[in-house]
């Protein structure tokens, strides 16, 4: 078991990444900030299966009592929900200092990942710009860390939340591909098809790898994007009338910064029913299943 004064890896996750082993990082912030509870428990052990029914090793990162851990045991998931931290890259050294637990980003779990020589991470849809975003600026931290961070992130496209075409438009100017799996169409978290058209696409999982080995043969840095469309795709009419309505209520209540995201995921989830929550869980689960394909694929 590898321990540093901040961070720590799992021995399971250690002796796999030492033994070449399908390895898949795996966000926490879906546990902390994404799903209410005891929805996230449960998906992030759907996840955790998915990994494994497919030969890889899971590994959870997020951070408890301010020491990063990449590999969280599932005993200690709920431990997180303590009073946590939404930690994207700018929040690791506040929360590691003042001993926090926090659900890393899709930034940060790509960062902290890397930096612990795992390089498949899977998501349910990544950050990128905001609505409204010639007003507040508002871009995430996931699109300049995936300029930054050589791994492969697989998700279900961007966020439903966000404003896709220009975060399309941001991730081809930060040279970031984004490949289809089984599609050549940019997927929309909840919405099956958003009409974008991705750099590329493939059919099988381990021909991304490739990819991938080409950009890391000429020292590029970029993450490779890897798409696929949720199992359950909800009507787009429904998901855009319940955006502006969650878009709405977070202007009248002043919801800025990183507080933004959990708020409108909360807000849909709340107004929704339950379409919006299972298209979620079943896309993070298939997700989780396609890395780990993707992982095992390093190594075959």
């Amino acid at each position: 078991m590898t321990t540093e004064a901040f961070f720590m890896m799992s021995e399971e996750v250690e002796q796999a990444v030492q033994e070449r082993k399908g390895v898949v990082a795996l966000e926490t912030a879906v546990l902390t900030h994404g799903l209410p509870f005891p929805d996230n428990l449960e998906t992030m052990a759907k996840m955790e299966r998915a990994v494994r029914r497919q030969g890889s090793v899971p590994a959870v990162v997020g951070l408890h009592q301010g020491q990063i851990i990449v590999g969280i045991e599932p005993n200690n998931w709920e431990a997180l929900l303590n009073n946590p931290e939404k930690c994207s890259l700018r929040d690791l050294g506040i929360a590691m200092a003042r001993g926090r637990n926090g659900g890393t980003t899709v930034a940060a779990t790509a960062y902290l990942a890397h930096r612990a020589g795992i390089r498949v991470f899977a998501t349910g849809g990544i950050g990128g710009v905001h609505r409204g975003w010639t007003e507040t600026l508002d871009v995430s931290a996931d699109l300049y860390a995936l300029a930054n961070v050589p791994m492969i992130v697989v998700s279900s496209g961007a966020k439903s939340i966000l404003d896709l075409p220009k975060t399309m438009e941001v991730l081809e100017s930060l040279g970031v591909p984004v490949v289809g799996y089984r599609t050549a169409v940019l997927p929309g978290f909840y919405v099956r098809e958003t009409g974008l058209s991705v750099s590329s696409s493939i059919t099988r999982p381990g021909d991304i790898i490739a990819i991938d080995c080409a950009m890391r043969s000429i020292g590029m840095r970029q993450a490779l994007l890897l798409v696929q469309p949720g199992p359950l795709s909800v009507d787009e009419e429904l998901v855009e009338a319940l955006i502006g309505e969650a878009l709405a209520a977070a202007r009248a209540q002043s919801i800025v910064g990183k507080q933004t995201t959990p708020f409108l995921l909360e807000f849909l989830n709340q107004h929704a029913g339950d379409s919006l929550k299972a298209a979620n869980i079943a896309l993070l689960e298939n997700n989780a299943s396609l890395a780990a394909q993707v992982a095992a694929a390093f190594h075959v």
